[in-house]
C-alpha cells in the first residue's frame, strides 16, 4: 500500500502502525496550536507580500487557519494519531478545508524551523505569565513583611537557635530569592525571543523570504543568523528549566520552613484553612498538604533539566528525531511552576505569625549570646577571650537550668569584671535586634527601609520614551499612536444587542474590541460579535468612525462602528458578564466608553 502521508512520495509501503504509535507526538505538542497557527499566518502573509503565493492565495489559507484554530478552540477538531504532529494535522486539514492550494504554505519552511518557532512562541508567553507570577509573590511577601513590622522571632543556622531576627526581615529574605528568579527568567526572555523560522530544514531556502517581516508580525526582537544551529538549538529551553528549577527550589526551601514552623513542636506560623487538608482517620489533623506538595512537585523540574540535559548532550547537527521528546518535560515543567506560584500566591498573604508562640521560643535557646559577646569585645577584650567567656556562661546557664536573662547581675561579673549593669539591655531580644543596623542587618530601621525601596523597585518606571515592562522587565519604547478597534451594533427582532461588561472600565457596552494582526476591520467585526455574543452576523454597513481621545479611558482608540443583523438567542462571552436586548427606550445604566453617544447616533438614524 502506497504511503500516503504528506512526505510520503518517496515511499512505496504505509508507515507500520506501531512505527506510528510510537513516534507520534499530538498527543502532547498539540497544545502548541495557537502558536502553530499563529506562524504559519504569519508566515503565509510574508509568502504573498513577496509574491511567493498569490495574495487571494494567500486570503484562503489565512481564512482557513482562523477556521482550525476556532474549531480547535471548541473541541471541534479531531486530531489524528497517523498526522503524527500538530503541523502535519493542521496542514492536513487545511488542505481538506481549502484543497490544493493549502500546500502552498508549507513553501520555504521546513517542520525543523517551524517547530523551533512554536516552542519559542510558546516559552515566551509562559516566561511572562511566570515573570508576572513572581511578581505577584514579591508583592506579596513585602506586603507581609510590612504589615508585621514589629513582630520578632528566632534565627537559626543547623536549625538551631541562632539570633533573634525580624519576622519581617525572614520574609524578605526570600523576597531577595524570589526576585532573582524572576531576573533570571527576563534575562532567558532574551535568548528565547529570536525568530528561527526562515532557517528551512538546516540550510535556509532559495525563495526571496522576508525574516524581518515576520519577526515584526509575532513580535520577535531579534532574527536567528545561522539556520544550522537555529534548528538544532534548544539552550534556551534547557535554560528556560534550569530557571525553573532554581525557582521551585526557592519555593521548595520556603515550604519546609512553612512545614516546620506550622507544627505543634514550633508553632510559629498559621497557615490558611484553604491550602490545607484533613486526616481519612485523625479528626484533629490540619495538614501542610500544599507545601508538602510544593517540595515534592520540585523533584519533577529536577529530573526535567536533567533530562533535556542527556537528550541533547552528543546529538550531531542539525536536527534528529530525538528532539521530539523536548516537548513533555518542559511543558511538564511549566505546568508544575504555574502551579507551585500559584499556591505560593494564595498562600502567603494569609499567613500569620503565631506572636505568642515565637515570644516564648525566643526565651529560649540562649539567643542572645552573640550579643552578649559582642558587648565584651566592645568593651575592648578580644572577640575570641569573649567568645569562650560566653561559652562559659551559657555552660553554667545549662548546669542550672536558666537562660540568659535569668542569670543575676552578679552572676554575670563573676565571669568577667567588664560586665556591668547595662548588660541587661544586650539581653533583650528586641533591643539585640534593632542593633544590627549594618546594611542587610534585621534592624528595624534597615527593613523598613528595604521596604521603601522594594515598593520603588515593583513600581513600573518610564523616562517617558520608553517604559520598563512590569511583565518581562524589557524597556519597551513608549508609542503614542492609536489604536484601531471594532463595535458591532447588532440588531435581533429590532431591538440591539449589549453586553454587560465584567471587567473595567465596568457597565453596558455595544460588543467590540481590537482588531488582530492581519485582520480586517470587517472580519474584526465579525469575529468579536461572535466571541461576545455568539451570534453569527451579517454586516450591513458602518454607522461612523468615533476617535475622541478621552473615548476610552485605559488609552486612544479609534473604532469603526458596523451595523449588523442576525437571528437566535444572545448569550455572554467569557468577558461579559451579562446580555440583553434594548430598544431606545430601554437603554441600561451605566453605558461605558462613548457607546451612549454611538447609540444615540444609530437610533437616530434608524428610526428616522
Amino acid at each position: 500500500m502506497k504511503n500516503k502521508k504528506l512526505w510520503g512520495g518517496r515511499f512505496s509501503s504505509s508507515t507500520d502502525s506501531v512505527m506510528e504509535a510510537f513516534s507520534e507526538s499530538i498527543s502532547f505538542d498539540k497544545r502548541l496550536y495557537e502558536y502553530d497557527i499563529a506562524g504559519s499566518i504569519a508566515h503565509a502573509q510574508m509568502l504573498a507580500k513577496h509574491g511567493i503565493i498569490k495574495d487571494e492565495e494567500a486570503d484562503k489559507i489565512i481564512e482557513g487557519l482562523r477556521k482550525i484554530k476556532r474549531m480547535i478552540d471548541e473541541g471541534e477538531f479531531e486530531f489524528r494519531i497517523e498526522d503524527e504532529d500538530i503541523h502535519m494535522n493542521i496542514e492536513r486539514k487545511l488542505i481538506e478545508l481549502i484543497g490544493k492550494v493549502g500546500g502552498k504554505l508549507h513553501t520555504a519552511r521546513s517542520r525543523n524551523d517551524q517547530i523551533a518557532l512554536d516552542i519559542r512562541l510558546f516559552l515566551r508567553d509562559a516566561t511572562i505569565e511566570i515573570i508576572d507570577k513572581l511578581t505577584g509573590i514579591l508583592k506579596h511577601l513585602v506586603e507581609l513583611a510590612e504589615k508585621h513590622i514589629d513582630v520578632v522571632m528566632p534565627g537559626f543556622t543547623h536549625l538551631q537557635h541562632a539570633q533573634p531576627v525580624l519576622f519581617s526581615h525572614y520574609i524578605l529574605a526570600y523576597y531577595e530569592k524570589f526576585k532573582r528568579d524572576r531576573d533570571r527568567f527576563r534575562d532567558t526572555l532574551k535568548r528565547i525571543d529570536v525568530l528561527p523560522l526562515g532557517s528551512g530544514a538546516l540550510a535556509g531556502t532559495s525563495f526571496p523570504i522576508d525574516r524581518k517581516y515576520v519577526a515584526e508580525q509575532l513580535g520577535f526582537s531579534t532574527i536567528s543568523r545561522n539556520s544550522m544551529d537555529a534548528v538544532s538549538d534548544r539552550d534556551f529551553a534547557i535554560e528556560f528549566l534550569s530557571d525553573v528549577a532554581i525557582c521551585a527550589m526557592h519555593a521548595s526551601r520556603f515550604a519546609e520552613e512553612m512545614v516546620i514552623f506550622s507544627s505543634q513542636e514550633f508553632d510559629f506560623v498559621e497557615l490558611p484553612d484553604e491550602f490545607c487538608t484533613g486526616s481519612s482517620i485523625m479528626p484533629q489533623k490540619k495538614n501542610p498538604d500544599a507545601m508538602e506538595l510544593i517540595r515534592g512537585k520540585t523533584a519533577r523540574t529536577y529530573g526535567n533539566l536533567i533530562q533535556m540535559l542527556v537528550l541533547m548532550k552528543a546529538l550531531p547537527l542539525t536536527y534528529n528525531r530525538d528532539m521530539q521528546e523536548d516537548k513533555e518535560s518542559l511543558f511538564d515543567s511549566i505546568d508544575t511552576i504555574m502551579g507551585i506560584l500559584d499556591v505560593l500566591n494564595g498562600v502567603i498573604p494569609r499567613i500569620k505569625p503565631k506572636v505568642d508562640s515565637l515570644q516564648k521560643a525566643l526565651d529560649k535557646g540562649f539567643i542572645t549570646a552573640t550579643d552578649l559577646a559582642d558587648y565584651l569585645a566592645k568593651k575592648g577584650m578580644p572577640f575570641r577571650e569573649a567568645h569562650k567567656i560566653v561559652g562559659q556562661i551559657v555552660a553554667y546557664a545549662e548546669q542550672n537550668n536558666k537562660e540568659l536573662n535569668d542569670i543575676s547581675i552578679e552572676e554575670l561579673k563573676s565571669f568577667s569584671d567588664l560586665i556591668e549593669n547595662d548588660v541587661l539591655d544586650v539581653l533583650h531580644y528586641k533591643k539585640a535586634v534593632n542593633s544590627r543596623t549594618s546594611y542587610g542587618g534585621t534592624a528595624r530601621e534597615n527593613v523598613i527601609r528595604v521596604i521603601e525601596e522594594i515598593k520603588k523597585e515593583l513600581t513600573v518606571r518610564s523616562d517617558g520614551n520608553t517604559v520598563e515592562c512590569q511583565r518581562c522587565g524589557y524597556p519597551v519604547k513608549v508609542y503614542r499612536n492609536p489604536i484601531p478597534t471594532v463595535d458591532v451594533i447588532i440588531k435581533v427582532e429590532g431591538k440591539v444587542v449589549l453586553i454587560k461588561r465584567k471587567n473595567p472600565p465596568y457597565g453596558w457596552a455595544i460588543p467590540g474590541g481590537f482588531i488582530d494582526y492581519g485582520e480586517s476591520a470587517e472580519e474584526a467585526a465579525v469575529r468579536e460579535a461572535k466571541e461576545e455574543t455568539g451570534l453569527d452576523v451579517k454586516l450591513e454597513g458602518i454607522l461612523g468612525v468615533y476617535s475622541d481621545p478621552n473615548r476610552d479611558p485605559r488609552q486612544h482608540t479609534i473604532t469603526t462602528v458596523f451595523i449588523a443583523t442576525a437571528s437566535g438567542k444572545p448569550r455572554a462571552g467569557d468577558d461579559a458578564e451579562g446580555v440583553g436586548l434594548f430598544d431606545s427606550n430601554n437603554l441600561p445604566e451605566p453605558i461605558a466608553f462613548d457607546h451612549k453617544k454611538i447609540l444615540k447616533d444609530f437610533f437616530e438614524k434608524h428610526n428616522a
